[in-house]
């Protein structure tokens, strides 16, 4: 099989052709000056992230002034986390600053800390956040981190360090696996047959994402399908907008190692970063029944942490983008006997055979 290894190469400012290396991103943190926590979240969040992200990635940090902006680098992924900040209390200033770095081009993380009542629960209010915060991310085009610790000793709701972690990977690098491009013209036929075999499952994938709004960030940021095959697998891309996805935003997978955390495509762009995942969770179910002929993942911000459907949340937190996460899900739907269940803090997954069948679980479900 003739492949191309895609770990290096020069860097491409908007798309994922290849998978970024450490020294195509560079990473800062900026100090919320006006917090009582920033010594504290310098110490116990953003130290302990980045010292994980070296020791995997080799990607390190810099501090960077309150107020300052990166030197443009438009060769390189730039981000910034911020914090810690209540952004139900954020003033125009802290406002205007983080508008400034999106619009510079940096991708910008929020730290949370909301103060929390003197019992250690939620202040009266906090409620707002699950639809005013997602609604000043998007005005701003920066991404509060949800928060979901509860720091009796500092009295706020809060992130973890780990959260921090899997959000920077999602910014930058994105890929948890090593990807290789196949260029046998036998994949590249079979790509463009299922491209005309799913073109029109994929217009009405788009419809059902634009009319049930199915994303929690950003259309293009949130989510993935796959199209499973006997031998092979048709993904959507990363950073794909699922709300006016066509076929010429899948990939073709014909196989992956679990063991090297790996797997080789034919397509333009990168495959999903939760390939690893699917594809697991697609193997096992063949071979303990009959495999779904579609998986589809998506956010919603009223089911990912709203109050219907517990039942059908995770224990706890999954680290996506492994294969070791397609075992827990494969685990999740047969011990729920379900075609579907929310990972917790991390959206849906539904496995069926029929996009007919998918929009029918939306207008039961999402309603």
């Amino acid at each position: 099989m003739v492949t191309a290894a895609l770990t290096s190469g020069k860097a491409q400012a908007a798309d994922y052709c290849h998978k970024r290396g450490p020294a195509e991103v560079r990473c800062f943190y900026v100090i919320n000056p006006w917090s009582a926590h920033g010594d504290w979240a310098l110490r116990e969040i953003v130290r302990p992230a980045f010292l994980a992200l070296r020791a995997e990635l080799g990607l390190s940090v810099e501090a960077l002034p309150y107020q300052e902006l990166p030197a443009p680098r438009p060769d390189l992924i730039t981000y910034v986390l911020y914090g810690p900040t209540d952004p139900l209390l954020m003033c125009d200033e802290e406002k205007a600053y983080l508008a400034a770095l999106a619009a510079s081009g940096v991708r910008t993380n929020l730290i949370s800390a909301y103060d929390l009542a003197v019992d250690g629960t939620d202040r009266p209010g906090y409620e707002r956040a699950a639809t005013l915060v997602p609604d000043l991310c998007d005005e701003l085009d920066v991404n509060a981190i949800f928060p979901d610790r509860l720091d009796r000793c500092r009295n706020i709701r809060t992130n973890t360090w780990q959260d921090v972690y899997t959000n920077v990977i999602g910014e930058t690098i994105r890929l948890k696996y090593t990807p290789a491009r196949s260029l046998e013209p036998g994949d590249f036929a079979v790509r463009h047959r299922l491209g005309a075999e799913h073109a029109g499952e994929i217009a009405e994938l788009a419809r059902l994402h634009r009319e049930h709004r199915l994303w929690q960030r950003k259309p293009w940021t949130d989510g993935s399908i796959v199209f499973a095959h006997d031998g092979y697998w048709y993904v959507s891309q990363t950073l794909t907008d699922k709300t006016a996805m066509t076929a010429a935003d899948f990939d073709l997978i014909t196989s992956y190692d679990e063991g090297q955390q790996a797997l080789t495509y034919t397509g333009p762009r990168l495959p999903t970063s939760d390939a690893p995942e699917y594809l697991m969770l697609s193997t096992l179910l063949s071979m303990h029944g009959q495999r779904p002929r579609l998986i589809v993942h998506f956010h919603h911000r009223e089911l990912t942490r709203g109050r219907r459907y517990r039942d059908l949340v995770t224990d706890g937190t999954v680290e996506c983008g492994r294969f070791a996460a397609g075992r827990r899900f494969f685990t999740e739907l047969r011990g729920r006997r379900s075609d579907w269940f929310i990972i917790r803090e991390h959206g849906m997954v539904w496995i069926g055979d029929s996009t007919a069948e998918f929009e029918q679980f939306c207008r039961r479900v999402l309603r």
